[in-house]
């Protein structure tokens, strides 16, 4: 195994592997808006910076819905709770 990790080989034995998955979806502008700042600020594409806000989008969701956790945002203006509902 020149080079490769087991704990990595071995996860990615274990998932399922599945073909993408097209969809064709109308986004509010506001939607638009935080795909285009995703791609100016970290410069990937279109399809990169929609995958990173559905996950981002994922880990919230699972964390406030299913794992019954507060998330909280802190920034220069304090702390504040983002509430899912």
């Amino acid at each position: 195994m020149s080079g490769s990790r087991p704990d990595v080989d071995d996860a990615r034995q274990s998932r399922p592997r599945t073909e993408p998955k097209r969809i064709n979806v109308a986004i509010s502008p506001d939607m638009v808006r935080a795909l285009e700042d995703v791609i100016r600020r970290e410069g990937v594409s279109l399809t990169e910076a929609l995958r990173r806000l559905v996950g981002y989008g994922d880990f919230v969701y699972r964390a406030v819905k299913e794992g019954g956790e507060r998330l909280t945002v802190t920034g220069p203006d304090g702390t504040r709770e983002v509430v899912l509902l």
